[in-house]
């Protein structure tokens, strides 16, 4: 919808993009990112300052086809409430990318919708005839 949209319906997914990979991030800070210290990495606290990242937004697709997205490179390296800087757990973050690609994913959808005055309806069911 994004690449054959009008101006606005552009827009309106542009802006629902840049909420929802705001939102991902909040979620990886708050939830899965875990900086690991002490002794084989057996304490671990979630990076108070939130997670030092890189972004780059693209319009096209590597076949040249017009595809929004934007990549996001994580540092693996997060600062403690001490100062000091540990590693992030990347199991955790690299576990956790078909969560991330969901949420935000439901997040653009919803949004846009939202933006647009569509509402949600029930599915119905193939086998029970919609009932």
């Amino acid at each position: 919808m994004w690449a054959f949209g009008d101006e606005e319906t552009r827009l309106v997914i542009e802006a629902a993009h840049e909420r929802a990979i705001g939102r991902v991030l909040e979620w990886i800070e708050d939830e899965v990112a875990v900086i690991r210290h002490g002794t084989d990495g057996i304490y671990r606290v979630r990076p108070p300052g939130g997670l030092v990242a890189a972004r780059f937004r693209h319009y096209e697709a590597r076949s040249g086809r017009p595809l929004l997205h934007d990549h996001l490179l994580l540092s693996v390296k997060g600062q403690r409430l001490d100062g000091k800087w540990g590693s992030i757990r990347a199991t955790a973050l690299h576990e956790n990318t078909v969560a991330a690609s969901a949420l935000y994913n439901e997040l653009v959808a919803s949004e846009s919708a939202r933006s647009w005055g569509w509402r949600p309806s029930r599915a119905r069911s193939r086998r029970g005839g919609g009932r």
